[in-house]
């Protein structure tokens, strides 16, 4: 049967309040912050309304409903190469968004061995790296191995799902964040499980999952799905080595899939759904792929729309007004043309002090791209396909490593770094 094209007729699910950030990259997983307004410089003396210690690092992303913003941090275990992987402990923090105060934390010790600190891999994220997500209710945290959590917005655990046990073979720990829609919780869990997952998020019960029989070759995908409307439902589609798999989101299953030439190890950017496409990036050699979303079995001869040798990472882009923006590790400022996938630009950032290095992914705010590097603060530029870098914002008092996204919410900005978090606004 001859495959059909079913247009993208929406990508923007209306279930949370425009003034919540409530999972990672924001209300549609795609780091736009629709109708905000933030400042756009920062310092420890300058638009800093608040800021807390840490029980612990990470490089979870806060997340913020009404007045409350969570995060993860981990402790214990964590620092060294020395200890037992059996002392490591994570912990759920509950902040108040106008004062900075520490509402509750909780504490969960890990139930499994981790994977050991050392070498490439978790000393650059460490154990607390999935972002939460709330639907206002409840809290939903990925642990890994340990599994997924939920809690009600008092902190109480609600229930706690294992999703597997398993590690990569690179042992370079979890870095998948839960996804939130109508009344499932989904979940990348093909390091841990093998599978992908969709929980009820009352029960936590697994409501469908699916996996690959040539697992191996997948484990090393680290990005989110993204979820996308289309004539025939709602899709779950996740971008993994070499290929875009679209899942029906309330039933499971494969509706289609399309070859890519993203691939080769380490998906680390999740996939884009915005302006009418789904664009996938990351592998070594880095590369990416633009499609459309819809269609049944292989689509891949009728929906690809380009390739590009160009890629992040580990950021995930954001998208704007027919280009997307992102900033890399070797400190450049890119942007390529949504519609083409060829380079519009690339150029190297003004950086005070270190050379600016990137994981954490950028938002889009009132036109500007916001990026927060690694060492060397978090960096502004316009929106636009003429590179104009408006400023480089430090705090200098905190040294230590920033590798969550910022979260956006009534015109405040939320950073966190591996031993503060920070509230900045007018």
């Amino acid at each position: 049967m001859k495959n059909i094209i079913l247009p993208l007729f929406a990508f923007t699910f209306a279930t949370f309040a425009a003034d919540n950030w409530p999972q990672w990259r924001g209300p549609n997983g795609d780091g736009i912050a629709a109708g905000e307004k933030v400042p756009a410089t920062w310092s420890d003396t300058k638009n800093l309304k608040w800021k807390l210690k840490l029980p612990g690092a990470g490089a979870s992303s806060p997340v913020v409903w009404g007045d409350r913003v969570f995060l993860t941090c981990y402790s214990g275990y964590g620092t060294g190469g020395d200890g037992s992987t059996r002392d490591l402990m994570r912990h759920v923090v509950c902040v108040d968004a106008k004062s900075g105060k520490k509402i509750w934390q909780k504490d969960f010790a890990s139930t499994v061995e981790v994977d050991r600190y050392g070498g490439m891999g978790v000393p650059e994220h460490g154990y607390a790296t999935g972002t939460p997500a709330t639907d206002g209710k409840s809290v939903f945290v990925f642990f890994g191995s340990s599994g997924l959590l939920a809690l009600d917005l008092a902190g109480k655990k609600l229930w706690q799902t294992d999703v597997g046990k398993n590690t990569s073979r690179k042992r370079w720990g979890s870095a998948a964040s839960p996804v939130v829609h109508g009344d499932f919780v989904y979940l990348n869990a093909l390091r841990e499980g093998h599978k992908i997952f969709a929980l009820n998020k009352a029960t936590g019960k697994v409501a469908w999952s699916w996996g690959p029989n040539q697992y191996d070759f997948y484990q090393d995908t680290y990005g989110n799905p993204a979820l996308v409307k289309t004539e025939s439902g709602t899709e779950l589609v996740l971008a993994v080595n070499y290929q875009v798999w679209a899942f029906d989101a309330a039933k499971g299953g494969i509706k289609w899939f399309a070859d890519t030439d993203v691939g080769g190890s380490n998906i680390s950017p999740s996939i884009l759904a915005a302006g009418g496409r789904l664009f996938a990036f990351g592998g070594r050699p880095a590369s990416g792929a633009a499609l459309r979303a819809g269609g049944k079995d292989d689509v891949s001869k009728t929906h690809l729309d380009w390739a590009s040798s160009r890629s992040p990472y580990v950021p995930s882009p954001v998208h704007h007004a027919g280009h997307l923006y992102w900033m890399d590790r070797s400190g450049y400022a890119i942007c390529l043309s949504a519609k083409t996938g060829k380079e519009v630009f690339r150029e190297r950032l003004k950086s005070t002090g270190r050379a600016a290095q990137f994981y954490a992914s950028p938002v889009l705010v009132d036109g500007k791209v916001i990026s927060v590097s690694r060492n060397a603060g978090a960096f502004v530029i316009e929106a636009k396909p003429k590179f104009n870098q408006l400023t480089q914002n430090i705090f200098a008092s905190d040294r230590s490593v920033f590798n969550a996204s910022p979260a956006i919410a009534n015109g405040r900005i939320f950073l966190r770094s591996d031993t503060h978090l920070y509230c900045v606004g007018k």
